[in-house]
């Protein structure tokens, strides 16, 4: 959000412009849709980023793509170029640490690697069967092929 400048700004890259994007591919009949959105994504959550993010499923799923994968990583790990968040740094530092209290059901909040996640992508596009999925870490790291 802070690199965002502001929450206008974050809804055009988040909400608008993925959005505008669905709907440019379903109209140019692409049957398939995959998106990388958050743990925690909520329609109706008092988080304005979780909120944004929910919204941004909702309104993908309302594009009538035979198969909607929709990936909900927790926090992700990798470089990250000129950014400068150090809050972000941190968290991702610890997270090690963190991961290790992070079993089970909390599991899908641990972090994980962005290399995972983009293979999980190419995983999701060889999946076949209709519907729409939302994968947390665990499916993720199923869809990865990742331990």
């Amino acid at each position: 959000m802070r690199q965002a400048g502001s929450q206008a700004a974050f809804r055009g890259v988040d909400f608008d412009m993925v959005v505008a994007f669905a709907r440019a591919a379903a109209a140019a009949g692409a049957r398939r849709m995959v998106t990388v959105s958050s743990v925690g994504a909520d329609p109706a959550s008092a988080n304005f980023y979780l909120r944004i993010k929910g919204e941004m499923e909702t309104a993908l799923e309302g594009l009538g793509f035979e198969r909607l994968d929709i990936l909900q990583p927790g926090l992700l790990r990798g470089p990250r170029g000129g950014d400068r968040r150090p809050g972000e740094r941190i968290a991702i530092a610890l997270s090690p640490l963190v991961n290790l209290f992070l079993r089970g059901r909390l599991g899908r909040f641990a972090a994980i690697d962005a290399a995972v996640v983009a293979s999980a992508v190419v995983g999701a596009l060889r999946r076949t069967e209709p519907g729409v999925f939302r994968h947390e870490n665990r499916s993720i790291r199923k869809l990865a092929g990742a331990p």
